[in-house]
């Protein structure tokens, strides 16, 4: 029995002392792994920074014309072509006129019938003024005619009451003054009727004269459709396309079609971009502008932001903003509808310390650093007293010389202008270096602007050529079995402080 037990504790003692061997041997195994991680390093350069923002946009000439017909018709003659070098009042193309010939010259008809009534207005109204005249003679006449009967019957009704004349002389003086009062109404009821009548003819000849105006408003507008006929350029420049031939017969209805489409001046041209809004606060008028086209991939063109538009876009839930470029084009080797690939630099640095933006992103394993956003003793300072840019009227006199097309009253110079940001913005980062034990010692660093590959280090403690820990092993295992994605915003990545974003690119 004592034998059972004495084999029982032994049987204990070596169970618990595998038991701890495991747990050394564990142990020394993670001791080992630990000691064997290896981390990825890269060096800090000096050199040239840039931050800038992409954009792409298509090649348009300042001014297109579409040259269209207000009157249908068919296609009889073409005087330009594509690429057809046009001026001011050239003639590009004439259509049919038969048609609005033939109205032309039953206008002019009708012109010539009215006028002929009007003469026959003016004839009837002379000849109405003559009887008015007449009438009015004839009551002067009756009007002394009356007033003598009336005398004699005066006398005669005396002498007939002394006894001196007899019975007939006084009916005959009387029946004299009667008639002669009759005749004066009479004449007065014609001195009315003629007034009457030439009233009338003058009413008929403002009618017949306004029937003249009117033929003769249509025989304007016959002539102007048969002007129409003939299509004319409204502006100098370069048809870049033409869409009827000889032959073809088009309706102008409710639009007018169009024939050819003319751009003013192919020697300046315009690029209209779209920028996101987290970019377009850091965009002006005094922006370094470069883009290229698919044409000539390895030449870069300089551009001019001429515009920046206040009208928002929003597309998708996604905000820009359309800023116009002014290109010179002396060459004319751009041409309209290339896709321009831009480049708009924000701000550039010539020769700078750089980390790259992995070094701050990357975090230890087992490391909990604060953000060092929390420290306000590094806060964004902005120079000069301003923390953004103003809008501010451009002064007559500045900038190129206004180019627009006949009929654009607008004045250039009054447009708002957008004065470069003057803001510097500073903030501070971490990055980690090897020891001479090779552990990962934490420096940190006040960062300025980024390309989005790599960051300005204003000051702190690191230098030129020093060695900064971008990544090790056991977290490149972990990202790709897990897909974890790479550590939040540290210092220097990101939106802040222009550069890292989405519509950001770089250039070093």
């Amino acid at each position: 029995m004592r034998m059972k037990r004495l084999l029982t504790r032994k049987k204990a003692l070596i169970a618990l002392g595998l038991v701890i061997l495991m747990a050394i041997v564990a142990y020394s195994a993670r001791r080992q792994r630990t000691s064997a991680s290896q981390y990825f390093t890269a060096s800090v350069e000096s050199g040239p920074l840039r931050n800038v923002v992409n954009a792409t946009g298509v090649v348009q000439t300042v001014v297109t014309v579409q040259v269209g017909s207000q009157v249908s018709g068919q296609v009889e003659e073409l005087y330009a072509d594509f690429n057809s070098v046009v001026k001011r009042g050239q003639l590009l193309a004439k259509l049919d006129p038969r048609n609005f010939q033939a109205q032309v010259e039953n206008a002019d008809a009708s012109v010539a019938a009215a006028r002929a009534r009007v003469r026959s207005g003016e004839a009837d109204q002379k000849t109405q003024v003559a009887n008015v005249a007449s009438a009015k003679a004839n009551l002067q006449a009756a009007r002394v005619a009356k007033e003598n009967t009336a005398i004699l019957f005066q006398r005669a009704s005396e002498l007939s009451k002394s006894g001196v004349a007899s019975q007939n002389d006084y009916d005959n003086a009387k029946a004299n003054a009667d008639s002669a009062e009759a005749k004066f109404q009479q004449a007065q009821a014609a001195v009315a009727q003629s007034d009457a009548q030439s009233n009338a003819s003058v009413a008929q000849l403002e009618q017949v004269r306004a029937q003249l105006q009117q033929a003769e408003a249509d025989l304007e507008r016959a002539k102007l459709n048969l002007g129409y006929c003939n299509i004319y350029s409204p502006v100098d420049g370069v048809v870049i396309s033409r869409s009827v031939d000889v032959g073809q017969t088009i309706a102008a209805s409710l639009q007018s079609p169009t024939l050819f489409t003319i751009a003013n001046d192919l020697t300046r041209m315009q690029v209209n971009a779209n920028i996101d809004e987290a970019d377009i606060g850091n965009i002006s008028d005094q922006a370094n502008v470069r883009f290229t086209v698919d044409a000539y991939p390895n030449e870069s063109f300089r551009g001019r932001i001429s515009e920046i538009r206040l009208n928002p876009q929003t597309i998708q839930n996604v905000v820009t903003y359309s800023v116009i470029l002014g290109i010179d084009n002396p060459d004319m080797r751009l041409k309209p509808g290339m896709t321009a690939n831009i480049t708009i630099t924000v701000d550039q640095r010539s020769n700078v310390l750089k980390v790259p933006n992995a070094a701050l992103r990357y975090t230890p394993p087992g490391v909990q650093r604060e953000d060092p956003r929390s420290d306000r003793s590094l806060a964004a300072t902005v120079s000069d007293g301003e923390s953004e840019a103003a809008p501010r009227s451009a002064p007559r006199g500045e900038g190129p010389p206004p180019h627009l097309a006949p009929g654009q009253k607008w004045d250039p110079s009054q447009k708002i202008k957008f004065a470069a940001p003057k803001r510097t913005l500073q903030r501070p980062g971490v990055v980690f270096v090897l020891d001479a034990d090779k552990k990962p010692q934490p420096r940190n660093v006040v960062l300025g602007i980024t390309d989005g590959t790599a960051t300005e280090v204003i000051s702190g403690e690191i230098q030129a050529h020093d060695m900064v820990i971008i990544g090790d092993n056991t977290q490149a295992g972990q990202t790709a079995n897990t897909g974890a994605t790479p550590p939040p915003f540290f210092g220097g990545f990101g939106r802040g402080g222009g550069g890292g974003g989405g519509g950001r690119g770089r250039g070093n």
